[in-house]
């Protein structure tokens, strides 16, 4: 039994492992978490009996819940912090049987509080892990009880059934999902505190820093899912290759940011014969911008929304679970249209400074002379995608990173491509702006859907002209971001995976009123138009098979209706022991349990003890209640009785 004290172990390590998957923990955080349980499991490894040493191990458990309150983390995080530390010092203490189910408990509150906070399928496997690694605890202690009044060697718990119960309530789970009615409160809690966010990585920005120091590493986070109508060819969805997110004018150095004044440029104001519609599923941001193809014409269902800086479209309220719209764009708009730009407008689209005067050199040698503008735009994309285009970042560093990516490397990433240009036509005269969206990302054809990561992050130029502003992508077509093929597809097991978390979250995570109602009508409408073709059987064998159904049914419940016989057989507890020794020394008539009980121990001297025993706790269940004890004694000595005989006389 000594790997039992093990399994109490599980459920505490499940939920730590639950909360390592949700990505939303510093490390310090998590070095917390463990510390306690790796320490319990230290001491239960070298078997040592810490009991002596409970009230320091409460006075440092109490310092440390004080400590951490101070630091001023927030309530939430202390409470995990402390229920860890808890259930770690209650692993090293002895423990009996109720500080073994407290275990449990403390099992499922962290499991709770540290991994709901997501609904990815992930979610599942855990919640499927603990509820096996709280069972296996609970049947452990329960085995315990009843396995140490028996004689002999004690038998290892069924935990081979624990499968089964798992796949039971996952059925039962899975049916009451279906029936029950949905809540549509619009409830999203707020995000849970001690969160890290990543730096140095690619993703979508609303600014840009040339100067960001080293290379930057990928970041396969999932921000957009486009489903196109079933059964639609991806070659044939026109429109998609650049997702505008926002617009950025204001530079200075290396640096743009967005301004106030920027008109909004999200939605054209009606839509062509052409036009297009897809289902984006957006996923919780922190900038909370959508990021939509050129030519919007609609958004539906009518969702709270606000204009952001750089003419950006924002959620009015930020949420935590991913948020489906249906996009109505027309392919042929290029760009946002603007009539006439003011003077002040003309005024900060033109503005440079001396540190781009590389950039003024670049566009009178890549483009000398005076040429129209849609001409030199041309000329320029055309040149710079003749750069190299890397993430090594080797310009990051430099004191000025336009100029060492013109003059010295010639090789950067996206927003060095963007700003060269964008700064190159306003030496030009031209009114020029650097755009943060994100290009189309894979298309997984085992869901349906364009897949868009941080990875799929992107900066271009948009530029001015005769009253509405137009499209220039500079950047190496070698990137690679090819939505069909490529170094950014995925395998065929990463795009299994994807759809299974696309498809978890479509039919479970936005499970709504409407889906419910949707199924049940599929379900009626099948059965309402269900035809009986089976041909019923004869009248004999009908009659016959439901007498044998209602004989077979009398013999398995003949305990529930015969009456209860007399003497010892009136006793339930002794039920098992009186089947096992019928044979070979039934109750007599007349017979009392405890007389019947000591004629059994006359027969087997060896047993009498035990049977004296049962007897007393037979007349004392009779007289003072049930407390199980009896059951429990009765059941194990049938086990004794089994496979005996009555020794033949000689």
């Amino acid at each position: 039994m000594r790997l039992a004290r093990w399994v109490d172990h599980l459920p505490l390590w499940v939920a730590f492992g639950a909360a390592v998957s949700t990505d939303i923990y510093e490390p310090g955080e998590l070095a917390v978490m463990a510390l306690p349980l790796g320490a319990a499991a230290v001491v239960e490894a070298l078997r040592w009996d810490l009991g002596r040493h409970q009230r320091w191990l409460e006075v440092g458990a109490l310092v440390f819940f004080l400590a951490d309150l101070a630091r001023g983390r927030g309530i939430f995080p202390v409470a995990i912090h402390t229920l860890f530390v808890l259930a770690g010092m209650r692993l090293i203490l002895p423990r009996g049987l109720p500080q073994r189910r407290q275990l449990v408990l403390m099992g499922f509150l962290l499991f709770l509080t540290t991994a709901v906070s997501t609904t990815d399928l992930v979610f599942l496997a855990w919640a499927l892990l603990w509820l096996g690694s709280a069972a296996a605890a609970l049947l452990q202690q329960s085995w315990e009880g009843s396995a140490s009044l028996r004689r002999g060697v004690l038998s290892p718990p069924p935990y081979a059934r624990i499968p089964g119960w798992i796949g039971a309530t996952l059925l039962i789970g899975a049916a009451f999902f279906l029936i029950l009615p949905r809540l549509q409160a619009g409830f999203r809690p707020a995000a849970f505190m001690g969160t890290a966010a990543a730096a140095g990585r690619a993703g979508f920005g609303d600014q840009l820093d040339l100067a960001g120091g080293g290379p930057i590493e990928p970041n396969p986070e999932v921000v957009l899912r486009i489903a196109p109508p079933s059964g639609t060819d991806p070659t044939t969805v026109p429109g998609l290759d650049l997702l505008r997110g926002l617009a950025l004018e204001t530079v200075q150095g290396p640096r743009w940011t967005v301004w106030d004044l920027t008109p909004a440029g999200g939605r054209s104001p009606q839509g062509g014969a052409g036009a297009r519609q897809a289902e984006f599923l957006f996923y919780p941001s922190a900038q909370g911008i959508l990021t939509l193809p050129y030519g919007t014409t609609g958004l539906a269902p009518d969702t709270p929304l606000r204009r952001g800086g750089g003419g950006s479209l924002r959620w009015r309220f930020p949420g935590t679970s991913p948020m489906p719209l249906a996009v109505t764009w027309s392919p042929g708009n290029a760009g946002p249209a603007e009539t006439v730009l003011s003077s002040r407008r003309l005024e900060h689209l033109l503005e440079l400074g001396p540190e781009h005067e590389a950039a003024r050199r670049w566009s009178l040698r890549l483009a000398p002379g005076i040429l129209p503008t849609p001409e030199l735009a041309r000329t320029l994309e055309r040149s710079l995608r003749g750069f190299r285009y890397t993430l090594d970042n080797p310009s990051g560093r430099a004191a000025n990173p336009l100029e060492d990516f013109l003059d010295r490397t010639q090789a950067g990433h996206c927003e060095y491509f963007a700003s060269a240009m964008a700064l190159m036509l306003r030496a030009r005269g031209v009114p020029a702006r650097v755009v943060n969206g994100f290009r189309l990302g894979p298309w997984i054809p085992e869901g349906g859907y364009f897949r868009v990561s941080q990875d799929q992050a992107h900066s271009w130029v948009e530029y001015w002209d005769q009253g509405r502003w137009h499209v220039a992508d500079p950047t190496p077509a070698a990137a690679g971001l090819d939505p069909r093929e490529g170094p950014h597809s995925l395998g065929f097991f990463s795009r299994w995976l994807d759809t299974l978390r696309y498809e978890w979250d479509r039919h479970v995570v936005r499970f709504s009123d409407q889906d419910q109602v949707a199924g049940l009508s599929w379900i009626q409408a099948r059965i309402q138009g269900w035809e009986w073709r089976w041909k019923a059987p004869p009248a004999r064998l009908s009659w016959g098979l439901a007498l044998a159904a209602a004989a077979w049914i009398a013999w398995r419940t003949r305990r529930l209706w015969r009456p209860a016989p007399a003497g010892p057989g009136a006793v339930r507890a002794l039920r098992p022991l009186l089947a096992r020794t019928r044979r070979v020394a039934a109750p007599l008539a007349g017979e009392t349990a405890r007389s019947w009980l000591l004629r059994l121990g006359a027969l087997r001297p060896e047993r009498s003890r035990a049977l004296i025993e049962l007897a007393n706790r037979v007349d004392a269940e009779a007289y003072g209640g049930r407390n199980g004890a009896a059951s429990a004694l009765a059941k194990a000595e049938a086990a004794a009785w089994r496979n005996w005989k009555r020794p033949s006389s000689s």
